[in-house]
């Protein structure tokens, strides 16, 4: 494993808290200029969760963060009505629940140290490993991964089928606190702490499957190609949104591949029993063909098998149901 990909962790809690306590009485920022001085504005979304989160309102006036429109939006201190209270007791002017003026009081100058570039650095740095010239042993298996989460407390199943007769041969389900928050395209950084205990049941003829993007992803390198340069294993990534390319012809019934740039970087996939597709592409040490043939052998239902019953898994393991 690749340890340098999940030591030293930013606490992004905390690189919040102290971006928003350095804004001054009588400004305001938004949540996503926020997300900016935490490195990407993809975390906007985290920044408000923060909010929500926060109960230190006496160093970190989260009552300060707004929405980008100008609109107050909510506060954890006593909502909208009371934050709108504070605000113009600040000298803030306000009209209805819409800020004024709002670039003349928008605070940016936040000093920061970007903790999401250096992790997206990690990123690009890791992608120079990856391997896309197809796996060369013969699949035996081929496991699904998905977690649950309650909170920040994740619940990891590994679901492993027979990959000749397609059918369920193990499964195990381990837990751990996940030790990054969920921010969209660094969802590796949540996900691999908690699964790295099941990587030890991955052997040499294992396909790992999991529920997000290979190479089909804007980066080029989304959460199931971080998880195969990390571990060294080959993986196929199945995503249920296309975030990049664009669908193009049909090579045979229920694909059609899906280009960007006119690069082939995988499948749209139907079963005859979805009506929506999937989006197939791999992930590491496989190849886009390869990535389809396996997928294809496990479509039932518009999830294939492996992954759809690892959530399952999963998902009875954070409800506290029994599992094999």
């Amino acid at each position: 494993m690749r340890k340098s990909s999940v030591e030293n962790l930013p606490d992004l809690w905390k690189a919040t808290y102290d971006l928003v306590a350095q804004v001054p009485r009588g400004r305001v920022t938004t949540y996503g200029e926020v997300a900016r001085a935490l490195g990407d504005i993809v975390a906007s979304r985290f920044v408000g969760l923060a909010m929500s989160r926060n109960e230190d309102l006496a160093r970190v006036h989260c009552s300060r963060v707004v929405q980008s429109d100008g609109h107050v939006g909510g506060y954890t201190g006593g909502g909208p009505r009371r934050k709108i209270r504070i605000l113009r007791k600040e000298g803030i002017g306000i009209v209805g629940s819409r800020i004024l003026n709002l670039e003349e009081v928008l605070f940016k100058d936040f000093k920061t140290t970007y903790p999401l570039r250096d992790l997206r650095r990690r990123q690009r740095a890791l992608k120079k490993h990856l391997r896309l010239a197809g796996f060369r042993n013969e699949i035996e298996r081929l496991a699904g991964i998905d977690v649950a989460y309650d909170g920040d407390h994740g619940y990891a199943a590994m679901v492993t089928f027979d990959n000749s007769s397609c059918k369920e041969v193990d499964r195990t389900v381990i837990e751990g606190d996940a030790k990054f928050p969920y921010v969209p395209t660094f969802l590796a950084f949540r996900e691999i702490p908690v699964i790295e205990p099941l990587m030890k049941y991955v052997d040499e003829n294992t396909v790992v499957m999991f529920d997000g993007n290979g190479i089909l992803h804007p980066e080029g390198f989304g959460v199931t190609s971080q998880i195969g340069v990390v571990f060294d294993v080959p993986t196929i990534g199945v995503a249920k949104k296309l975030l990049c390319g664009e669908v193009g012809p049909s090579p045979q019934r229920g694909v059609h591949r899906v280009l960007l740039d006119g690069e082939l970087m995988g499948y749209s996939l139907k079963s005859y029993a979805a009506s929506k597709p999937v989006y197939v592409s791999p992930g590491n040490i496989v190849s886009p063909d390869q990535a389809l043939a396996v997928t294809k052998k496990f479509m039932k239902y518009r999830v294939p098998e492996p992954t759809r019953v690892a959530h399952i898994v999963a998902e009875e393991a954070r409800r506290g149901k029994s599992h094999k």
